[in-house]
């Protein structure tokens, strides 16, 4: 075990680890540090119905690049991985474009479901969003796969201060819903020009080597992620947003902004985490040379970091979220400490999911995530007349059981490999 561990130190992967977990510590630290301010700038209410928005906005952005953003990590040949990113790039701009004629269609229907009057006008930033978000995701993987990680670490820098820059002038705007909207917009435009110039600056050339029969054959080498990916990644993100869609249609807005809060401060310390533990991990399976040892070591290493991290929040919940927000966001403490069983379990699996794209098991976790949506949103609709603090803490237990569920899936995967592997060999 100790032979194991020097291994693990000696090698690339914590030095990747930290430079990524560095860049996501300041970008949270600035996301952090506002929480207090914007929590006395913006009311319940509007955190409520901005979160619906973005909720809306993640589910289709979610799919804006057809998935292949996933894909873009695993071809041998640089040249097929960047025909997938460009690839992926047309398929956001299409994406984009049918949204906005979708919009020009329905757009009173798809407004009537806000209370706000603003909403009329920001839903036109919906495609942008759509475009920015989908195609910001394949420059990462790209950069990713080339070992970028300082780039990336300071990509998240260059968002979270933006974003966060902007929703501090809320003076700049005549309500709250504009100015949250706003920061989030820009701060995802520059984090993109960031990426952008950067791809520019290195590969420019590449672009000249793109054709389009050679994407059409990247398409159909990984057609496995449009087919299980896609639809898994929008069910899946419309299973994270599913209480924020549940509280909006049951209960009040400003409910939906005690739990967007509650989520979003528990959740904020895990993510500087998750995410970066999570991209080099999925290089890293690609390559380790005993994928069993590092993936529970991965699993129960980072199942106990989010115990030590979540401690505080089960035992004085209300009492942080009012000392750190302000005094009326005691129940908001009251629902972070309810979903912390669910924010757990959901950090620890995150952190090795990729587990499944590294094998292209994609169909598996597509099953798993129709039956986890299948089973938490028939408790909603069974206990949508319940106390709502009931409903929320039985949906946290539900959770947090199908993930530890899913993360013993996914050990199954890599035990099975490794078997089929060693006969082969």
């Amino acid at each position: 075990m100790i032979a194991n561990l020097k291994t693990l130190v000696k090698s690339n992967f914590l030095k990747h680890f930290f430079t990524l977990i560095t860049g996501n510590v300041i970008a949270q630290f600035i996301g952090l540090a506002a929480i207090p301010v914007l929590s006395r700038m913006y009311t319940p209410d509007e955190f409520g119905q901005v979160a619906l928005f973005m909720g809306i906005v993640s589910v289709i952005a979610i799919a804006a690049n057809g998935r292949y953003d996933m894909a873009i990590v695993l071809p041998k040949r640089n040249g097929q991985a960047f025909h997938l990113l460009v690839g992926g790039f047309a398929i956001a701009a299409l994406f984009a474009a049918l949204t906005y004629i979708f919009l020009l269609i329905i757009q009173e229907k798809v407004t009537s479901f806000f209370e706000s009057s603003s909403f009329n006008s920001i839903v036109w930033f919906l495609p942008i969003l759509i475009f920015l978000m989908g195609t910001h995701k394949s420059l990462q993987f790209w950069f990713t796969r080339n070992q970028q990680y300082t780039a990336i670490a300071q990509n998240r820098v260059v968002q979270s201060s933006t974003q966060t820059a902007v929703k501090l002038s809320r003076t700049l705007f005549s309500n709250g819903y504009w100015g949250l909207v706003v920061g989030t917009l820009v701060g995802e435009f520059l984090s993109w020009v960031h990426f952008f110039v950067r791809l520019i600056k290195t590969d420019l050339w590449r672009f000249r080597l793109v054709s389009c029969r050679s994407m059409l054959r990247s398409f159909k080498e990984y057609s496995n992620f449009p087919k299980f990916l896609l639809p898994m990644g929008v069910v899946n993100t419309f299973s994270v947003n599913i209480l924020i869609f549940a509280l909006s249609a049951i209960t009040t807005s400003t409910m939906v902004g005690f739990y967007e809060r509650a989520w979003r401060v528990v959740n904020i310390p895990l993510s500087m985490l998750s995410t970066s533990f999570g991209n080099v991990f999925y290089e890293r399976m690609t390559k380790s040379p005993n994928p069993q040892r590092l993936y529970l070591m991965s699993y129960f290493a980072n199942l106990t970091i989010g115990i030590v991290v979540l401690l505080p929040i089960v035992l004085w919940g209300e009492e942080i979220f009012v000392f750190v927000l302000g005094n009326d966001w005691a129940v908001a403490g009251t629902v972070a400490r309810i979903i912390a069983p669910l924010t757990l379990f959901n950090y620890a699996t995150a952190c090795i999911s990729n587990v499944f794209s590294v094998y292209q098991k994609n169909q598996i976790l597509l099953v798993w995530q129709i039956f986890y949506l299948a089973v938490v949103l028939s408790w909603i609709l069974l206990a949508r007349t319940f106390d709502i603090f009931i409903l929320i803490r039985v949906f946290a237990y539900i959770g947090a059981a199908l993930y530890a569920a899913l993360a013993a899936v996914g050990y199954g995967v890599v035990v099975s490999e490794m078997k089929r592997n060693l006969k082969m060999n």
